[in-house]
């Protein structure tokens, strides 16, 4: 490939937008990026054929706000291989800082294009041959999140290397970004509404003395009155995302649940079986509404027994009454593939199997939820 190619740069450059819709209003984020190389050299290479490498960059947000535009200092290293004739392969390494455009939040499914100039070492035998020069890059992918912590990134790109008459090579990456420098913003709100109660008393005497007239007291009383919350998880109703939650859940800031384990007290089975018992009626009426109001929310129902009676009885009894709690709470619309039931007989007590109120503490449903909002 001829030198002229070095002209395709500044005309690619040119497309690279200067600028941009308004920024999503998300923080912007430093990334360090790994990932595997293909490399496919310019056709104009003589005795050289595809070959793999590494790449690793280092992105530097340009704004205080929004993914959209990154100073990356990156490295790259391939090996081409050669003829088995001969007896070294050809190595080429790069060290370039480029510029990076985004089109929208790099934690969401976004395009992205990057240019970036540097130096290239070429390395072969003879020794004589190996040479550091200029080297151009032009480059366009896709990154998308999964989770927080990590990014999926794939890349495709050409390298102009001015070594001997100057070529292009082609290139393919993939690899994983990890944004640093998040920051987790907690907003919490209170309300306080304050009622003003006047409160009048007439004290009026049994008879007046000397024609006096009767006493008359005005006592104002301020109250302060806290905002309703229906299920007692301390977010008021006006704010509660969730407002069916089930007592002693604990929840987040918008009043909806978070991963823990909690103990259902009110489950109550035929002695021996799992027959669910009528009294046992609304407290399953309650958790299928919470489960419906709360769809990323997913469930280990666990069943538990005390010690009287035979381990493996004790088991297939846990696992059965864990099974009719499922089978209620589907019959009450709950989606099946969000429950899962087990049985873990008396292997987990919660108090002493020596005193009868210790055995009916551990004779017990358990809900061990998962707050899973993608992931």
């Amino acid at each position: 490939m001829k030198i002229t190619k070095i002209w395709l740069l500044p005309i690619v450059l040119a497309g690279i937008p200067v600028g941009a819709a308004a920024a999503q209003p998300v923080s912007s984020l430093y990334h360090v990026y790994m990932g595997a190389l293909y490399g496919s050299p310019d056709s104009q290479r003589a005795l050289v054929e595809n070959g793999n490498g590494f790449a690793g960059a280092v992105g530097i947000p340009l704004s205080a706000e929004g993914n959209r535009w990154h100073l990356e200092l990156g490295a790259t290293t391939r090996t081409f291989k050669t003829p088995k004739a001969i007896s070294s392969s050809f190595f080429r390494h790069d060290l370039t800082a480029g510029l990076m455009y985004s089109w929208g939040n790099r934690d969401e499914l976004t395009p992205y294009v990057k240019a970036a100039l540097g130096l290239a070492r070429n390395d072969i035998i003879p020794d004589s041959e190996d040479e550091t020069g200029f080297t151009g890059y032009l480059g366009a992918g896709l990154t998308r999140g999964f989770g927080e912590f990590v990014r999926g990134r794939v890349e495709v790109g050409a390298n102009y290397d001015e070594w001997q008459d100057g070529y292009v090579d082609g290139t393919i990456q993939a690899g994983i970004e990890i944004p640093l420098g998040r920051k987790k913003v907690v907003e919490i709100e209170r309300i306080v509404e304050v009622q003003k109660i006047v409160e009048v008393e007439k004290l009026v005497p049994v008879a007046a003395v000397d024609g006096a007239a009767p006493t008359i007291k005005e006592v104002e009383v301020i109250k302060e009155v806290p905002p309703p919350d229906s299920d007692g998880d301390r977010i008021s109703d006006a704010f509660d995302k969730c407002p069916s939650t089930l007592t002693d859940v604990r929840t987040d800031n918008n009043g909806c649940a978070i991963t823990q384990t909690l103990v259902l007290k009110n489950i109550v089975f035929d002695t021996n079986k799992a027959t669910i018992k009528p009294e046992s009626q609304s407290l399953l009426d309650a958790s299928a509404e919470f489960f419906k109001q709360q769809p990323d929310m997913r469930s280990v129902i666990a069943g538990h027994t005390d010690s009287v009676g035979k381990d493996a009885s004790n088991l297939s009894l846990s696992k059965r009454r864990a099974e009719a709690v499922k089978a209620a709470l589907i019959q009450r619309g709950v989606t099946a593939n969000r429950l899962q039931a087990i049985g873990l007989g008396e292997t987990l007590p919660i108090a002493s199997n020596s005193t009868d109120g210790g055995r009916a503490e551990n004779r017990r449903v358990e809900f061990l939820l998962v707050a899973s909002a993608t992931h």
